[in-house]
């Protein structure tokens, strides 16, 4: 059974920080981005636990896509994905709330 994924305010904020950084200096690479990061997250519908844990008390999980990370919850008993935060990794660690 697939997973609902959700991409999260915080994370869209995030996603269009990264597009608009990149289209300052090639549209085209910023729309190829984009697009790759949000398919890489809807791949998530299925087998979502598949990648490691980045906080295991809250359960976030994180994978990359480089040279960003992706950070997001399971919720297993309504199969759903929250999608919280698109980050460049040389950054410091976003913050959880």
């Amino acid at each position: 059974m697939a997973w609902q994924v959700l991409i999260t305010d915080s994370a869209l904020a995030d996603l269009r920080e990264i597009v608009e950084f990149i289209a300052h200096d090639d549209p085209v690479a910023a729309e190829r981005m984009g697009t790759r990061l949000v398919g890489r997250v809807l791949d998530l519908a299925t087998m979502p636990e598949r990648h490691s844990l980045h906080d295991a008390v809250r359960g976030i999980r994180k994978f990359p896509v480089l040279p960003y990370l992706v950070f997001y919850q399971c919720d297993p008993i309504t199969l759903t994905v929250n999608v919280l935060h698109f980050w460049h990794s040389s950054r410091q660690w976003p913050r959880f709330e």
